[in-house]
């Protein structure tokens, strides 16, 4: 990723970022959620690649030195969560976003009885 804090680096594109910052009771809503979860978050400012350039990205890491999880940002329309392994995903809010992270609860079958037993 590219450093876009250096002078000039983003007035001589004169493009508008891709992706905006975000609101604070959004910001405050993300960091509860990752207090709660146990895992880092690290708001990084004036982020972006060669091609791409946003005004705020929130980084989620296990812990302080470690490599980024997930990467969240945002545009007008939508919240994008981006996987260190996997497919950018859109949602309609932070909060869908943040649900959308939390581990799946696996559905215990306890209905099941056995009709036999199996030869020995």
């Amino acid at each position: 990723m590219r450093d876009l804090t250096r002078h000039g680096v983003a007035t001589a594109r004169r493009d508008l970022p891709k992706g905006l910052a975000f609101e604070i009771a959004d910001l405050v809503l993300i960091r509860s959620w990752a207090e709660f979860q146990g895992v880092h978050m690290e708001i990084r400012l004036d982020h972006g690649t060669l091609a791409e350039e946003y005004e705020e990205v929130i980084a989620l890491h296990a812990s302080p030195r470690a490599i980024w999880r997930m990467l969240l940002w945002r545009n007008a329309d939508a919240v994008f969560v981006q996987p260190l392994v996997g497919r950018r995903k859109r949602y309609a809010s932070v909060s869908a976003a943040l649900e959308s992270l939390l581990p799946k609860s696996r559905v215990a079958v306890t209905d099941i009885a056995a009709t036999g037993w199996p030869p020995h």
